[in-house]
């Protein structure tokens, strides 16, 4: 099963990083959000593949362990991922609607504009 995780996390912070390169090279994403996303998933590698520092948390917070560690950090590496996901599709979102208030606001100033010049004294 752990290796099935280390696949998994591999796979999606693989993915996300990838994404994220591209994204910060379109100017797409800024650096901060690029820099923790890229924190996020190293430390989600890290959980992966070596998976007894959570035990050891556990143990430290006066847990026990439940054996169900890396189904649970499966399946939280995999909400991080669509949480990524879904982050990033708003953001484009985000700045898609900013550029378009902008040129609407342009042509409406324009607009303003050429009647103003056109109106007789």
């Amino acid at each position: 099963m752990q290796i099935i995780a280390k696949t998994f996390a591999t796979i999606l912070a693989v993915l996300v990083a990838s994404r994220l390169y591209l994204d910060l090279k379109a100017k797409r994403e800024g650096l901060t959000m690029t820099v923790f996303w890229v924190g996020i998933w190293i430390a989600i590698l890290i959980v992966a593949y070596f998976p007894s520092l959570i035990d050891k948390l556990i143990s430290l917070l006066g847990g026990q362990r439940t054996g169900l560690g890396t189904v649970f950090g499966m399946a939280l590496a995999f909400l991080l991922f669509i949480n990524y996901r879904i982050y990033a599709k708003a953001h484009r979102v985000e700045k898609a609607l900013e550029q378009l208030s902008r040129e609407i606001a342009l042509k409406d100033l324009a607009g303003v504009k050429g009647k103003v010049k056109g109106v007789k004294k």
